[in-house]
């Protein structure tokens, strides 16, 4: 089971108390006692049982900004020595690159997979790549529903056949970056539901990284509000925008609301385009290999690629310029 690891126990019945009275009745936790809840989660001294009590009634809830915000604390003071990892030195690689050439190491939590339409987060991650930032996509390696997930379309890329002048972007599985995450966001199999860890995976940023652009989405218009409060109080950098498929991409053809953080700010850089005009999908096949071939061909030849991919692009090196704006 996912939590077994310390046999000290962790009583979760005060907290539960608070956020188990369902939608109406439930009062969020204050930050430090979120914090100290997702610490034991994460040591392993919540029994499965308080687990999913804990996860189900969040859920059902809904989680508040100083319980998200307690959750991030808490994911940070215990994350793995990366020291001690097989990916240590990958992740030190893109720090010297962005050291060198001046530009933040973009982070891309991908954990949706796309159901509908081609998964297009791998094709985001090359573009920067040939603009010289250095990239690292995280996510989950398969998807139990079926979704095609962006480890899959990464394992069918050959980045040799692509005009790319810099490193390729860089994939991991949060099962190598952090596994108690992993193993979290893995009760979605017996719940049968996303969890809170689901939400968090979206706005981590590897602590080995001295500067970081953080490329994150929502689905939902009013979990910007959510994400907005989160990322201002965590001081991270980042572009958030409405998501296709569930990923943190633009659509091909309408790009979407865009907004920046940065320094505890955020500001608007682009309205969602509201006329949308059909084109013929280039794109009927959405399996991963399908999908790779695609995106190769995109980035050989980017005059051939639709308009909403450039334009996340240049909202993304625009909060990198951006040294800081008043809060809207």
């Amino acid at each position: 089971m996912p939590n077994t690891v310390h046999t000290e126990k962790f009583s979760c019945a005060p907290f539960i108390k608070e956020i188990g009275r369902g939608k109406d009745g439930a009062r969020g936790l204050p930050r430090e006692q979120a914090k100290a809840l997702y610490a034991a989660i994460l040591r392993g001294e919540v029994s499965d049982f308080e687990l999913g009590a804990v996860l189900i009634a969040l859920r059902v809830k809904g989680e508040t900004n100083d319980e998200l915000i307690g959750f991030l604390q808490a994911i940070g003071e215990h994350w793995p020595d990366e020291s001690h990892s097989p990916h240590f030195h990958t992740l030190q690689a893109l720090n010297a690159q962005s050291r060198a050439d001046g530009k933040p190491v973009v982070v891309i939590p991908s954990y949706n997979g796309a159901r509908r339409k081609p998964n297009f987060t791998p094709l985001l991650a090359g573009l920067l790549a040939q603009r010289g930032y250095p990239v690292l996509v995280h996510g989950l390696e398969h998807d139990f529903t079926g979704r095609v997930t962006s480890a899959q379309v990464f394992s069918h890329l050959d980045w040799n056949a692509v005009d790319m002048p810099h490193p390729a972007p860089l994939y991991l599985p949060m099962a190598q970056i952090y596994p108690r995450i992993e193993a979290l966001l893995q009760t979605r199999k017996v719940l049968g539901v996303r969890s809170c860890t689901h939400t968090l995976v979206k706005l981590m940023v590897p602590s080995a990284f001295n500067n970081a652009l953080l490329v994150t989405s929502y689905t939902h218009p009013e979990f910007w509000n959510l994400q907005r409060e989160v990322l201002c109080a965590t001081g991270h950098t980042a572009l958030v925008l409405r998501g296709h498929e569930g990923e943190p991409v633009a659509a091909p053809y309408r790009s979407p609301r865009m907004d920046g953080v940065k320094a505890g700010n955020t500001w608007r850089i682009a309205e969602p385009e509201n006329l949308f005009t059909e084109q013929p999908d280039p794109h009927p096949d959405i399996d991963a290999e399908s999908t790779a071939r695609l995106i190769e061909m995109w980035l050989n030849n980017p005059q051939e690629m639709p308009h909403g991919f450039a334009r996340q692009l240049d909202a993304i090196e625009s909060v990198h310029r951006t040294a800081s704006h008043a809060a809207i």
